[in-house]
């Protein structure tokens, strides 16, 4: 009997051993819904990890796009070039000056793999990059450029712009052997406009240096047109140097034309000094020309209006005191005409037909009935007839 209690004993206590080891593994089993406070959620350890890296190539990206941005900044390679322009390619608005620094940087280490990347960007981009590009970079690689343009399928007149460029470029150090090669393009149409461009630009630095070039051709009245175009920019931009040139040129209709810009250029910096300059010219066709361009600007106003007429009737040469107030009574009439119409008695005679036919053309359009009864209140007999003649 107390061997049988004692085996039952045995019995029992290796089940509640059994249990209780059982019941203490299925708390650690994944299938465990109780809560471990000391177990992490491995969802929220990627999370976490994700957001950190996606800040941290956030701050890296930014930074990047500040040291691209920063001229200073070392371009060692163009696979570094090349990053920093995939990273401003998205920048809002687009920093084309950057892009361009960083595609002039590439051309130096890779010309020709510089250029076939920047013709893939949209063409929005790379037409206002690649000028600039291929002048840049034409220093030492003219004949290289000039060959990868030849490779290239771009219209006529863009790809003539860019060897234009490239020309130009190539010139900026050495204009002198960059013009004898360019006198070696075949396409004459092209020559003309590359010669024309390299002594535009070089006409910027050393005009002197140009008209000696020029002087130097076996043929130099063939560049007529060329000197006028680069004396009439040198106008614009430096119109007291032009003018040391300007007085230089023999008589001809082109100085004359040049002297009519310069007249309208430098009377708006300085009126008073341009109508003394004017009053001086020895050549009557040049006056006139100088004195109507200074006059055009004075008529402008209407408060003007008797200052421009009374410096006509100072002209001493009848002739051109007669081309001179025309001129100015043109302009009046087109925006006053009842002005003229008072002074019209105090025109001299040899004047009067011309500017009452002036008067008449532009009353005409206003109001008919007014203007011929003007016309037959003329005193002048010779006004009178004119007016009939040419416009009755």
């Amino acid at each position: 009997m107390k061997g049988s209690m004692l085996v039952s004993s045995i019995i029992l206590c290796c089940i509640v051993c059994f249990l209780t080891f059982f019941y203490r593994n299925a708390a650690n089993t994944p299938e465990s819904t109780e809560p471990q406070a000391n177990v992490l959620n491995t969802e929220q350890i990627f999370e976490s990890h994700s957001q950190q890296i996606t800040l941290q190539q956030a701050k890296l990206q930014s930074s990047n796009v500040d040291d691209c941005k920063n001229e200073r900044s070392k371009l060692d390679s163009p696979e570094q070039i090349k990053i920093c322009i995939d990273l401003l390619l998205v920048e809002r608005p687009l920093l084309i000056d950057e892009l361009l620094r960083l595609y002039s940087a590439w051309a130096v280490f890779d010309l020709a793999k510089a250029l076939e990347q920047l013709v893939l960007l949209p063409p929005e981009v790379s037409n206002y990059l690649i000028y600039d590009v291929i002048r840049g970079a034409s220093g030492n690689n003219l004949h290289l450029i000039l060959s990868w343009l030849e490779s290239q399928s771009f219209e006529y007149n863009v790809k003539s712009d860019l060897i234009v460029s490239a020309y130009v470029g190539a010139s900026i150090d050495n204009p002198i052997s960059i013009l004898s090669l360019a006198e070696n393009v075949t396409n004459p149409q092209l020559k003309n406009q590359v010669i024309d461009s390299i002594l535009t630009n070089w006409a910027e630095q050393d005009y002197a240096a140009v008209l000696a070039w020029v002087e130097s051709r076996e043929r130099p009245e063939m560049y007529h047109y060329v000197k006028k175009k680069l004396l009439l920019n040198m106008i614009e931009e430096k119109p007291s140097e032009a003018l040391y040139y300007l007085e230089l040129m023999p008589q001809n209709p082109d100085k004359t034309q040049l002297i009519e810009r310069y007249a309208h250029v430098s009377a708006e910096v300085d009126l008073s000094s341009t109508l003394e300059w004017a009053r001086t010219l020895e050549v009557q066709t040049e006056r006139v020309t100088a004195l109507s361009a200074i006059l055009d600007l004075a008529v402008s106003q209407s408060q003007d209006y008797q200052f421009a007429w009374e410096l006509a009737l100072t002209e001493n040469n009848s002739s051109a005191q007669q081309q001179i107030l025309t001129h100015v009574a043109q302009n009046i009439v087109n925006q006053d005409i009842a002005w003229i119409v008072e002074r019209f008695d105090s025109i001299p005679e040899s004047t009067q037909a011309d500017i009452a036919k002036i008067i008449m053309q532009k009353w005409l359009e206003l109001d008919e009935e007014a203007a011929i009864e003007w016309a037959n209140s003329l005193s002048s007999p010779e006004s009178r007839n004119g007016i009939k003649q040419n416009l009755f």
